[in-house]
């Protein structure tokens, strides 16, 4: 049961001028609050969907370069995605409820995507050099049930899990896709992004933690 639950939920839905190895990391600016405040207001539209029952638009708004990348060793995206929205809709059938589920406000966030794109720069197309795409934490707070049946008799019992979305997003046309922070290392963030820090303690990832509600006596 406990690792069925744990499996469940992790499926769902600025720095300076610093050197990694050889190379110079390009100075990132600060990430602008009302951009945070967007970044939040999509994950908590798709927390909405899900939470009643639609996980199909959780799966649709995983970012799609990092399912290219999780989803090779089954047999690419469609293959990955097809198996966890079987387990999804399966839930209900193990005993697992979702009641509730917020965000909060957004911390921490990036500049990413290095690299050149076209810009108009007095009446001329020219290709400039910068970060190209938004990333920000965006910390979530989930509460669910999960029918024991191994307890006899049967038992509900209920958690609360404090995680949180990595939100993703072009700058120039802002179209957020998110994936899931309950695994996520800073060395998988780096496979797409590859001037983000090496160290988890240096992208200040929100806190992770699951704990049981118990009745107050």
């Amino acid at each position: 049961m406990k690792t069925l639950l744990l499996l469940i939920i992790a499926t769902l839905p600025a720095f300076g001028q610093q050197k990694e190895g050889l190379a110079q990391v390009p100075p990132r600016n600060i990430v602008p609050m009302e951009v945070k405040q967007r970044a939040q207001a999509a994950a908590q539209a798709v927390m909405d969907k899900t939470i009643r029952g639609d996980f199909k638009a959780a799966l649709d708004s995983m970012n799609p370069e990092f399912v290219k990348v999780i989803s090779r060793a089954v047999g690419g995206p469609e293959k990955y995605k097809a198996s966890l929205l079987k387990m999804m809709n399966e839930m209900g059938q193990n005993g697992v409820t979702f009641q509730a589920a917020i965000t909060r406000a957004a911390d921490t966030a990036f500049e990413v995507d290095y690299g050149f794109e076209e810009k108009v720069v007095n009446g001329k197309k020219v290709k400039v050099a910068g970060y190209r795409q938004w990333m920000v934490f965006v910390p979530t707070v989930k509460d669910f049930q999960v029918l024991d049946k191994n307890a006899k008799p049967a038992k509900l019992r209920k958690w609360r899990k404090w995680s949180f979305e990595v939100a993703i997003s072009p700058k120039s046309k802002e179209n957020w896709t998110f994936i899931g922070g309950d695994s996520i290392t800073a060395l998988e963030l780096r496979k797409l992004f590859p001037f983000l820090p090496k160290e988890d303690e240096k992208l200040n990832f929100p806190a992770k933690k699951v704990e049981e509600r118990t009745k107050k006596k």
